[in-house]
């Protein structure tokens, strides 16, 4: 299958006219895209759960065959643009991704999105999306009914919208809402959650640069959590979300770009930061939820992509990116299950039909 897929968009690639896609709806674009990455950490193990890994002396076998993996990213997004409205312009764009693992397939995955897009004016504009991924594997857990290992992985249903003012071509300014609903397999809907979140971007492009900041603000409710949901007894401190996983979490963005002409190409060179402080909101002590008593999170991840414009239709991306977390919690063994860092190089190659 994967290898039919490749044979398919090298042929397109190959053939398909240059030439606009006219449709009685609007003018439609087709783009088709086949990434390749490299994850060093797929699992996101803490050192403690990758020496374990590695010395083959876990308390329980992981179900993945490596530590690190390559991934391989078979996606193809449909575009529609008209006038529908007022003469203004809105768009809509499917996505559709299948993600392949060359090491560990239980990690396989694919997902779906939905958007819209209208311009109201040429300074107001607005988005709405769907994202619907149904599968993500974490890891095995401990199934607080049973006591048995299983298979934990959930499904993810995120409506999103946002509102962008756009006085002149210097500036943006856009806030954003979004909604998430977490919906875990049978073994741990005492994990199940909803959250929603609130944030603000700007953007300012002062000539061939792009800079860009922005703040989020969220709030999750383990709505599948019960009071009566306690650890299995003679489990001890495992990694695994046992308890009360309501939190609240700050997060702040930046990148910076710059665009130029190299090797008689036109390209982009970003770097991205984000940062994330996650506070775990339990009322219960240590005793009772040693996982999320006390519990912060610091995420930080730093990425630099280059992006390359072969031709009007066929580019290249090629990134690299780094990310770690640091937990602190009443109980100290917390920090010690997860704590991780990983890093990624991934390359991608789209054709776009326009």
């Amino acid at each position: 299958m994967r290898q039919a897929l490749k044979i398919v968009l090298v042929l397109l690639v190959s053939v398909a006219p240059a030439s606009a896609i006219q449709t009685k709806f609007g003018d439609a674009n087709i783009q088709f895209t086949l990434g390749a990455l490299y994850d060093s950490n797929l699992l996101k193990y803490s050192a403690s759960d990758r020496t374990n890994f590695l010395n083959e002396s876990e308390t329980y076998k992981s179900p993945i065959r490596a530590l690190d993996d390559l991934r391989t990213d078979y996606k193809v997004s449909v575009e529609l643009r008209n006038k529908f409205w007022k003469k203004r312009l809105t768009s809509f764009r499917v996505t559709a991704d299948f993600a392949h693992h060359a090491m560990n397939p239980i990690k396989n995955l694919g997902w779906l999105s939905l958007s819209a897009r209208h311009d109201f004016s040429k300074a107001w504009i607005t988005n709405i999306g769907y994202f619907f991924e149904p599968k993500f594997f974490i890891r095995d857990y401990t199934d607080s009914h049973t006591g048995l290992r299983q298979h934990c992985d959930f499904s993810l249903n995120q409506l999103k919208g946002d509102l962008t003012y756009r006085p002149n071509s210097l500036y943006d300014f856009t806030g954003h809402y979004k909604y998430k609903a977490y919906r875990y397999n049978e073994f741990f809907t005492e994990y199940d959650g909803d959250s929603w979140a609130l944030g603000l971007n700007t953007v300012y492009r002062p000539g061939d640069w792009r800079f860009s900041a922005g703040y989020t603000f969220e709030k999750f409710d383990n709505s599948g959590f019960s009071s009566s949901d306690l650890i299995p007894a003679n489990s001890g401190l495992t990694d695994s979300e046992f308890g009360q996983g309501d939190y609240e979490e700050d997060a702040v963005t930046g990148s910076a770009r710059y665009s130029f002409i190299g090797l008689r190409r036109e390209m982009y060179l970003q770097c991205n930061i984000e940062g994330s402080k996650r506070a775990f909101t339990t009322g219960r002590d240590a005793v009772i939820d040693a996982m999320h008593s006390g519990r912060e999170d610091i995420v930080v991840e730093f990425s630099i992509v280059n992006q390359i414009s072969l031709t009007k239709q066929v580019g290249i991306e090629l990134g690299i990116g780094a990310a770690s977390r640091d937990s602190d919690a009443t109980d100290p063994k917390v920090g010690d299950l997860k704590d991780y860092k990983r890093t990624t190089a991934w390359i991608e190659i789209s054709y776009e039909l326009k």
